[in-house]
């Protein structure tokens, strides 16, 4: 038999009654959580807001400082430190790695680029990172350390032209300047190949490539195809040849000069007893012919 709603409603007030105390418990927790989820929520968009206004204000980024300013340096790296878990935080710690670059501070700009990957090893500028690291190392005169990281690029990133590509063009460069010219035609090959003229590091790898193969013709990727050999001439024999050549060709022809060869013999017809034999030449003491 269903029960009555009004009576499963008291049944419940009671029970409500009875645990009153582990219900307020509960609903204390749920609040207290939910209360702690809106302030990091808003602690964190406050946070963001903060870091980004504390980037803009950056003189670097507003062009009122020169390129590896220690100062906006030294901004940048306070904003990182400053903003941990902000994606303004991530940014300036790769600019402030930046500006150390081009203050010629190698060992400290590959150390925030380091530092960058990894403290953010899922951020989509992790593979520029990685670039610029190889380009410390390269400003440093560690070139063994540079290659071996370009080269890791390669392969970690073969399937994304705008890293990769600069990244080929610099391993041909430096294994050309290594005396490695077989090494370099081959990494400027693969650059070639894409045929692309609009590219500039396509474009950039063409002009290499040339000077090199100039250099050492030896180590030409595309030899030229081999011209067809000229035709031998044909002679042409004249129309008195052909007649005489020809089958059924008049008794008694004689042959021309340069028409009887082995592969074109001419007929030569002896004479036949029936013909009348050739006049006899005449006498050389002036009598008339058949004189005694």
């Amino acid at each position: 038999m269903e029960k009555d709603p009004t009576v499963a409603l008291y049944d419940f007030y009671g029970w409500l009654h009875t645990n009153r105390k582990q219900v307020l418990a509960g609903t204390v927790v749920v609040a207290l959580i939910a209360a702690i989820v809106g302030f990091v929520m808003w602690s964190n968009s406050q946070k963001e807001a903060s870091a980004d206004e504390a980037l803009l204000a950056t003189p670097s980024l507003l062009g009122g400082a020169p390129p590896g300013d220690a100062a906006a340096t030294a901004a940048l790296l306070n904003i990182s430190q400053s903003y941990p878990g902000t994606s303004a935080g991530a940014t300036a710690q790769l600019l402030a790695a930046r500006e150390l670059f081009l203050g010629g501070k190698y060992p400290e700009a590959q150390q925030e680029f380091e530092k960058f990957i990894a403290a953010h090893p899922g951020h989509s500028l992790v593979p520029q990172a990685s670039f610029c690291i190889a380009a410390c190392l390269e400003a440093q005169g560690k070139i063994p350390d540079a290659m071996q990281q370009y080269k890791k690029i390669n392969t970690q990133y073969a399937s994304s032209p705008n890293i990769v590509l600069p990244v080929k063009l610099t391993l041909g460069r430096l294994s050309e300047a290594d005396n490695k010219p077989d090494q370099a035609v081959n990494y400027y090959k693969e650059l070639v190949t894409i045929q692309d003229p609009n590219d500039p590091w396509v474009v950039e790898a063409s002009e290499r490539l040339r000077l090199l193969i100039s250099k050492h013709p030896e180590l030409n990727p595309f030899p030229p195809a081999p011209s067809a050999a000229a035709p031998s001439p044909v002679l042409t024999p004249s129309e008195a040849e052909m007649q005489l050549s020809a089958p059924g060709a008049g008794a008694g022809a004689a042959p021309q000069s340069g028409t009887n060869d082995a592969s074109n013999p001419v007929l030569v017809v002896p004479p036949s007893a029936n013909q009348n034999p050739p006049p006899a030449p005449p006498p050389t003491n002036g009598a008339p012919a058949g004189s005694p």
